[in-house]
Protein backbone atom coordinates (compact mmCIF):
# COMPACT_ATOMS: atom_id res chain seq x y z
CA UNK A 1 0.00 0.00 0.00
CA UNK A 2 1.13 3.54 -0.70
CA UNK A 3 1.95 5.87 2.14
CA UNK A 4 -0.76 8.13 3.55
CA UNK A 5 0.68 11.62 3.23
CA UNK A 6 -0.18 14.20 5.87
CA UNK A 7 -0.07 17.55 4.10
CA UNK A 8 -0.37 21.25 4.93
CA UNK A 9 -0.89 24.09 2.46
CA UNK A 10 0.96 27.36 2.98
CA UNK A 11 -0.96 30.19 1.31
CA UNK A 12 -4.68 29.91 0.55
CA UNK A 13 -5.24 32.38 -2.30
CA UNK A 14 -6.38 31.39 -5.79
CA UNK A 15 -3.70 28.71 -6.19
CA UNK A 16 -4.03 27.45 -2.62
CA UNK A 17 -7.73 26.95 -3.27
CA UNK A 18 -6.86 24.80 -6.32
CA UNK A 19 -4.51 22.70 -4.18
CA UNK A 20 -7.21 22.14 -1.55
CA UNK A 21 -9.65 20.98 -4.23
CA UNK A 22 -7.02 18.78 -5.91
CA UNK A 23 -5.93 16.99 -2.73
CA UNK A 24 -9.52 15.90 -2.12
CA UNK A 25 -9.20 13.75 -5.26
CA UNK A 26 -6.07 11.92 -4.10
CA UNK A 27 -6.92 9.06 -1.71
CA UNK A 28 -3.35 8.77 -0.39
CA UNK A 29 -3.19 12.48 0.52
CA UNK A 30 -4.77 13.99 3.61
CA UNK A 31 -4.90 17.74 4.12
CA UNK A 32 -4.42 18.26 7.87
CA UNK A 33 -3.75 22.02 8.13
CA UNK A 34 -3.39 25.30 6.26
CA UNK A 35 -1.27 28.32 7.07
CA UNK A 36 -2.01 31.88 5.97
CA UNK A 37 -1.22 35.28 7.47
CA UNK A 38 -4.86 36.15 6.67
CA UNK A 39 -6.87 33.47 8.52
CA UNK A 40 -10.15 34.62 6.99
CA UNK A 41 -8.78 33.82 3.54
CA UNK A 42 -7.92 30.34 4.75
CA UNK A 43 -11.36 29.89 6.25
CA UNK A 44 -13.05 30.92 3.01
CA UNK A 45 -10.94 28.52 0.94
CA UNK A 46 -11.67 25.62 3.30
CA UNK A 47 -15.39 26.38 3.46
CA UNK A 48 -15.58 26.59 -0.33
CA UNK A 49 -14.16 23.08 -0.56
CA UNK A 50 -16.10 21.69 2.44
CA UNK A 51 -12.89 20.92 4.33
CA UNK A 52 -12.41 21.42 8.08
CA UNK A 53 -8.79 21.54 9.29
CA UNK A 54 -6.88 23.90 11.63
CA UNK A 55 -5.82 27.29 10.28
CA UNK A 56 -2.45 28.65 11.41
CA UNK A 57 -0.95 32.08 10.92
CA UNK A 58 2.54 31.05 12.06
CA UNK A 59 4.65 28.32 10.46
CA UNK A 60 6.57 27.52 13.63
CA UNK A 61 3.36 26.92 15.55
CA UNK A 62 2.03 24.67 12.77
CA UNK A 63 5.20 22.56 12.71
CA UNK A 64 5.09 22.29 16.50
CA UNK A 65 1.47 21.09 16.63
CA UNK A 66 1.10 19.07 13.42
CA UNK A 67 2.85 15.89 12.26
CA UNK A 68 3.47 16.60 8.58
CA UNK A 69 4.97 14.63 5.71
CA UNK A 70 4.76 17.41 3.12
CA UNK A 71 3.75 21.01 2.57
CA UNK A 72 2.49 22.73 -0.56
CA UNK A 73 3.89 26.24 -0.90
CA UNK A 74 1.27 28.46 -2.55
CA UNK A 75 2.43 31.89 -1.41
CA UNK A 76 3.36 34.72 -3.84
CA UNK A 77 6.15 33.63 -6.19
CA UNK A 78 8.88 35.74 -4.61
CA UNK A 79 8.03 34.33 -1.20
CA UNK A 80 8.54 30.64 -1.92
CA UNK A 81 12.11 30.25 -0.68
CA UNK A 82 11.57 31.17 2.97
CA UNK A 83 8.65 28.83 3.83
CA UNK A 84 10.14 26.05 1.68
CA UNK A 85 13.48 26.06 3.50
CA UNK A 86 11.77 26.48 6.89
CA UNK A 87 9.74 23.35 6.11
CA UNK A 88 12.86 21.42 5.09
CA UNK A 89 14.52 22.29 8.40
CA UNK A 90 11.58 20.57 10.11
CA UNK A 91 12.09 17.43 8.01
CA UNK A 92 9.08 18.07 5.78
CA UNK A 93 9.02 17.42 2.01
CA UNK A 94 8.07 20.38 -0.17
CA UNK A 95 5.92 20.80 -3.28
CA UNK A 96 6.02 24.35 -4.67
CA UNK A 97 3.64 26.09 -7.06
CA UNK A 98 5.08 27.57 -10.24
CA UNK A 99 7.50 29.22 -10.54
CA UNK A 100 9.65 27.51 -7.93
CA UNK A 101 11.10 30.96 -7.22
CA UNK A 102 11.70 34.14 -9.22
CA UNK A 103 15.50 33.87 -9.66
CA UNK A 104 17.73 30.85 -10.39
CA UNK A 105 19.97 31.49 -7.37
CA UNK A 106 16.92 31.39 -5.07
CA UNK A 107 15.94 28.06 -6.60
CA UNK A 108 19.51 26.87 -6.11
CA UNK A 109 19.29 27.74 -2.41
CA UNK A 110 16.16 25.60 -2.13
CA UNK A 111 17.78 22.71 -3.98
CA UNK A 112 20.85 22.92 -1.71
CA UNK A 113 18.67 22.99 1.41
CA UNK A 114 16.76 19.92 0.22
CA UNK A 115 20.04 18.03 -0.22
CA UNK A 116 21.34 19.20 3.16
CA UNK A 117 18.23 18.06 5.05
CA UNK A 118 17.54 14.93 2.99
CA UNK A 119 14.22 16.31 1.77
CA UNK A 120 12.30 15.83 -1.48
CA UNK A 121 11.61 19.06 -3.42
CA UNK A 122 9.33 19.33 -6.44
CA UNK A 123 7.42 21.96 -8.41
CA UNK A 124 4.04 22.24 -10.06
CA UNK A 125 4.01 22.31 -13.87
CA UNK A 126 0.63 20.68 -14.43
CA UNK A 127 0.52 21.27 -18.19
CA UNK A 128 3.12 18.55 -18.66
CA UNK A 129 0.24 16.19 -17.91
CA UNK A 130 -1.95 17.63 -20.69
CA UNK A 131 -2.52 14.84 -23.22
CA UNK A 132 -2.01 17.09 -26.26
CA UNK A 133 1.32 18.34 -24.92
CA UNK A 134 2.39 14.77 -24.18
CA UNK A 135 1.53 13.84 -27.79
CA UNK A 136 3.75 16.66 -29.11
CA UNK A 137 6.64 15.63 -26.88
CA UNK A 138 6.40 11.99 -27.90
CA UNK A 139 6.33 12.96 -31.59
CA UNK A 140 9.54 14.96 -31.08
CA UNK A 141 11.15 12.07 -29.20
CA UNK A 142 10.19 9.66 -32.00
CA UNK A 143 11.66 12.04 -34.63
CA UNK A 144 8.33 12.16 -36.46
CA UNK A 145 8.89 15.80 -37.43
CA UNK A 146 12.29 14.97 -38.87
CA UNK A 147 14.50 18.04 -38.81
CA UNK A 148 12.41 20.65 -37.01
CA UNK A 149 12.42 24.11 -38.60
CA UNK A 150 10.40 26.17 -36.16
CA UNK A 151 8.48 26.11 -32.89
CA UNK A 152 5.93 28.73 -31.90
CA UNK A 153 4.43 29.16 -28.44
CA UNK A 154 1.81 31.86 -27.92
CA UNK A 155 -0.02 32.69 -24.68
CA UNK A 156 -2.72 35.20 -25.75
CA UNK A 157 -4.25 35.82 -22.35
CA UNK A 158 -6.12 38.69 -20.75
CA UNK A 159 -6.19 40.07 -17.21
CA UNK A 160 -8.09 43.10 -15.97
CA UNK A 161 -6.58 45.97 -14.00
CA UNK A 162 -8.68 44.70 -11.08
CA UNK A 163 -6.83 41.37 -11.21
CA UNK A 164 -3.57 43.16 -10.41
CA UNK A 165 -5.17 45.42 -7.81
CA UNK A 166 -6.84 42.54 -5.94
CA UNK A 167 -3.47 40.86 -5.39
CA UNK A 168 -1.11 43.67 -4.46
CA UNK A 169 1.89 41.39 -5.01
CA UNK A 170 0.94 40.79 -8.64
CA UNK A 171 2.70 42.90 -11.23
CA UNK A 172 5.69 43.59 -8.93
CA UNK A 173 9.31 42.61 -9.41
CA UNK A 174 9.77 41.82 -5.72
CA UNK A 175 7.02 39.24 -5.27
CA UNK A 176 5.79 38.38 -8.78
CA UNK A 177 9.28 38.35 -10.25
CA UNK A 178 7.93 39.63 -13.56
CA UNK A 179 4.62 39.80 -15.37
CA UNK A 180 3.04 37.94 -18.26
CA UNK A 181 6.01 35.58 -18.54
CA UNK A 182 6.98 34.80 -14.94
CA UNK A 183 3.41 34.58 -13.65
CA UNK A 184 1.32 33.31 -16.55
CA UNK A 185 3.76 32.23 -19.27
CA UNK A 186 6.13 30.26 -17.05
CA UNK A 187 4.06 27.15 -17.85
CA UNK A 188 4.71 27.58 -21.55
CA UNK A 189 8.40 28.34 -21.04
CA UNK A 190 8.62 25.02 -19.21
CA UNK A 191 6.70 23.23 -21.97
CA UNK A 192 8.96 24.77 -24.62
CA UNK A 193 12.11 23.21 -23.17
CA UNK A 194 10.34 20.02 -22.03
CA UNK A 195 8.87 19.28 -25.46
CA UNK A 196 11.60 20.58 -27.79
CA UNK A 197 14.80 20.53 -25.73
CA UNK A 198 17.24 22.90 -24.00
CA UNK A 199 17.17 26.60 -24.92
CA UNK A 200 20.50 28.17 -25.85
CA UNK A 201 19.87 31.86 -26.59
CA UNK A 202 16.96 34.32 -26.41
CA UNK A 203 16.33 37.80 -27.79
CA UNK A 204 13.33 39.55 -26.24
CA UNK A 205 11.33 42.77 -26.19
CA UNK A 206 8.84 43.57 -23.43
CA UNK A 207 6.69 46.32 -21.93
CA UNK A 208 3.31 46.90 -20.32
CA UNK A 209 0.94 47.70 -23.16
CA UNK A 210 -2.41 48.22 -21.39
CA UNK A 211 -1.76 47.96 -17.64
CA UNK A 212 -0.15 51.30 -16.71
CA UNK A 213 0.02 50.69 -12.96
CA UNK A 214 2.11 47.51 -12.92
CA UNK A 215 5.92 47.56 -12.68
CA UNK A 216 6.44 44.63 -15.02
CA UNK A 217 5.54 43.55 -18.54
CA UNK A 218 2.10 42.54 -19.69
CA UNK A 219 3.53 41.57 -23.09
CA UNK A 220 6.80 39.94 -24.17
CA UNK A 221 7.87 38.62 -27.54
CA UNK A 222 11.03 36.60 -27.96
CA UNK A 223 13.13 34.91 -30.63
CA UNK A 224 14.53 31.62 -29.38
CA UNK A 225 17.39 29.40 -30.50
CA UNK A 226 17.53 25.91 -29.06
CA UNK A 227 20.77 24.03 -28.42
CA UNK A 228 19.77 21.68 -31.24
CA UNK A 229 19.71 24.60 -33.72
CA UNK A 230 15.91 24.78 -33.93
CA UNK A 231 14.43 28.27 -34.17
CA UNK A 232 11.44 29.38 -32.14
CA UNK A 233 9.12 32.24 -31.30
CA UNK A 234 7.74 32.76 -27.81
CA UNK A 235 4.99 35.25 -26.94
CA UNK A 236 3.24 35.83 -23.63
CA UNK A 237 0.71 38.55 -22.85
CA UNK A 238 -2.12 39.44 -20.49
CA UNK A 239 -3.23 42.28 -22.79
CA UNK A 240 -5.24 40.45 -25.48
CA UNK A 241 -8.96 40.60 -24.71
CA UNK A 242 -10.91 38.37 -24.28
CA UNK A 243 -8.08 35.89 -23.67
CA UNK A 244 -7.72 32.55 -25.35
CA UNK A 245 -5.98 29.19 -25.02
CA UNK A 246 -2.25 28.64 -25.39
CA UNK A 247 -1.09 27.65 -28.87
CA UNK A 248 1.97 25.45 -29.44
CA UNK A 249 3.01 24.79 -33.04
CA UNK A 250 5.85 22.57 -34.25
CA UNK A 251 6.84 22.00 -37.88
CA UNK A 252 9.61 20.27 -39.76
CA UNK A 253 10.52 18.27 -42.84
CA UNK A 254 8.20 15.35 -42.08
CA UNK A 255 5.22 16.88 -40.28
CA UNK A 256 3.44 19.61 -38.36
CA UNK A 257 1.36 19.70 -35.19
CA UNK A 258 -0.63 22.24 -33.21
CA UNK A 259 -1.78 22.04 -29.61
CA UNK A 260 -4.49 24.61 -28.79
CA UNK A 261 -6.96 23.58 -26.08
CA UNK A 262 -6.58 20.12 -27.48
CA UNK A 263 -4.86 18.69 -30.52
CA UNK A 264 -5.74 20.89 -33.49
CA UNK A 265 -3.31 19.40 -36.01
CA UNK A 266 -1.22 16.24 -35.99
CA UNK A 267 -0.13 15.50 -39.54
CA UNK A 268 2.90 13.54 -40.73
CA UNK A 269 4.24 12.16 -44.01
CA UNK A 270 4.15 8.74 -42.36
CA UNK A 271 0.88 8.58 -40.41
CA UNK A 272 0.44 6.10 -37.58
CA UNK A 273 -2.80 4.32 -36.59
CA UNK A 274 -3.09 6.23 -33.29
CA UNK A 275 -2.94 9.67 -34.95
CA UNK A 276 -6.64 9.80 -35.82
CA UNK A 277 -7.61 8.49 -32.39
CA UNK A 278 -5.58 11.26 -30.76
CA UNK A 279 -7.17 13.94 -32.95
CA UNK A 280 -10.67 12.62 -32.20
CA UNK A 281 -10.10 12.23 -28.46
CA UNK A 282 -8.37 15.60 -28.07
CA UNK A 283 -10.71 17.60 -30.32
CA UNK A 284 -10.48 21.27 -29.17
CA UNK A 285 -14.23 21.73 -29.63
CA UNK A 286 -14.71 19.65 -26.48
CA UNK A 287 -12.70 22.03 -24.28
CA UNK A 288 -14.71 23.46 -21.40
CA UNK A 289 -12.36 26.32 -20.45
CA UNK A 290 -9.53 28.44 -21.83
CA UNK A 291 -6.92 26.91 -19.54
CA UNK A 292 -6.47 30.24 -17.77
CA UNK A 293 -6.71 32.44 -20.85
CA UNK A 294 -9.74 34.48 -19.80
CA UNK A 295 -9.11 34.43 -16.05
CA UNK A 296 -6.85 32.80 -13.48
CA UNK A 297 -9.76 30.63 -12.33
CA UNK A 298 -10.76 29.46 -15.84
CA UNK A 299 -9.07 26.10 -15.43
CA UNK A 300 -9.95 22.59 -14.32
CA UNK A 301 -8.16 20.94 -11.40
CA UNK A 302 -7.54 17.64 -13.20
CA UNK A 303 -4.04 18.51 -14.41
CA UNK A 304 -3.03 19.61 -10.90
CA UNK A 305 -4.32 16.26 -9.65
CA UNK A 306 -2.22 14.40 -12.22
CA UNK A 307 0.88 16.43 -11.36
CA UNK A 308 0.43 15.84 -7.63
CA UNK A 309 -0.24 12.13 -8.14
CA UNK A 310 3.00 11.80 -10.11
CA UNK A 311 4.92 13.60 -7.37
CA UNK A 312 3.58 11.46 -4.53
CA UNK A 313 3.90 8.24 -6.53
CA UNK A 314 7.58 9.05 -7.09
CA UNK A 315 8.13 9.99 -3.46
CA UNK A 316 6.40 6.75 -2.39
CA UNK A 317 9.14 4.90 -4.29
CA UNK A 318 11.88 7.03 -2.75
CA UNK A 319 12.51 8.71 -6.10
CA UNK A 320 12.63 12.34 -7.19
CA UNK A 321 9.51 13.64 -8.91
CA UNK A 322 9.45 14.41 -12.66
CA UNK A 323 9.30 18.12 -11.72
CA UNK A 324 11.98 17.99 -9.03
CA UNK A 325 14.05 21.04 -8.11
CA UNK A 326 16.65 21.05 -10.92
CA UNK A 327 13.91 20.44 -13.49
CA UNK A 328 11.73 23.26 -12.16
CA UNK A 329 14.76 25.58 -12.24
CA UNK A 330 15.04 25.40 -16.04
CA UNK A 331 12.07 27.67 -16.78
CA UNK A 332 13.26 30.27 -14.25
CA UNK A 333 16.71 30.38 -15.90
CA UNK A 334 15.18 30.88 -19.35
CA UNK A 335 12.91 33.66 -18.10
CA UNK A 336 15.82 35.39 -16.40
CA UNK A 337 17.62 35.46 -19.76
CA UNK A 338 14.49 36.80 -21.49
CA UNK A 339 14.19 39.67 -19.01
CA UNK A 340 17.89 40.47 -19.29
CA UNK A 341 17.58 40.61 -23.07
CA UNK A 342 14.46 42.81 -22.88
CA UNK A 343 16.26 45.26 -20.58
CA UNK A 344 19.01 45.46 -23.22
CA UNK A 345 16.50 46.10 -26.02
CA UNK A 346 16.66 42.63 -27.55
CA UNK A 347 20.39 41.89 -27.26
CA UNK A 348 20.80 38.08 -27.45
CA UNK A 349 21.41 36.47 -24.05
CA UNK A 350 22.55 32.90 -23.37
CA UNK A 351 20.62 30.81 -20.87
CA UNK A 352 22.59 29.66 -17.83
Amino acid sequence: MSKQWRIAIIGTGVVGDIHIASLKKLPNCQLVAVCDIEPEKGRNALDKNSVAVPIYTDLTEMFKKEKLDAVHVCTPSGNHQEPAIASMKHGVNVLVEKPMEILPDRVDAMIDAAKKHGIKLAGIFQNRWNDANIALREAVRQNRFGKIAWVGIITPWYRTDQYYEDGAWRGTWKLDGGGAVMNQGVHQVDLMQWIVGPVKTVSAFASSRIHPKIEVEDTLTCAVQFESGIYGTYVSTTAMWPGGPVRIEIGGEFGSAISENGLKRFEFKEPQPQDKELLDRLDPSRAQNTGGGKAATDIATELHVRNMRAVYDAWDCGEDAPTWGPEARKAVAIIKAMYESARKNGVPVDVS
